[in-house]
């Protein structure tokens, strides 16, 4: 399973953009991978383990988040792979996801 969270958070001011960035961090250290900018995925074994990492973005989006849009979308791994790259070409790490599904 794939949970795929996309976000708008503010950047007028110096402190929104630290915030933004910090909030990009936090998500590659939970180990999200930037699908492109503003949009990430992480891959779960499980619709349980999807569903906690969910629930477990959801608590931190609620205690440090404040304002702008963010948005979280639950699919199978076959749907993410029928996904078209219309302009532009996959990141690395979408090239190199196939061969860790394999380890599931």
């Amino acid at each position: 399973m794939w949970l795929m969270l996309m976000f708008d958070l503010p950047t007028k001011t110096k402190k929104d953009k630290k915030r933004y960035h910090w909030f990009h961090d936090e998500l590659e250290k939970e180990g999200y991978m930037m699908i492109q900018y503003s949009v990430y995925g992480k891959i779960f074994s499980s619709t349980e383990s999807a569903n906690l990492g969910k629930k477990r973005i959801k608590d931190f989006v609620q205690k440090n988040v404040k304002k702008g849009n963010i948005r979280l979308l639950l699919f199978t791994d076959k749907q993410f792979s029928s996904m078209d790259v219309l302009i532009g070409e996959q990141s690395i790490e979408e090239k190199n996801e196939p061969k860790q599904l394999l380890l599931f």
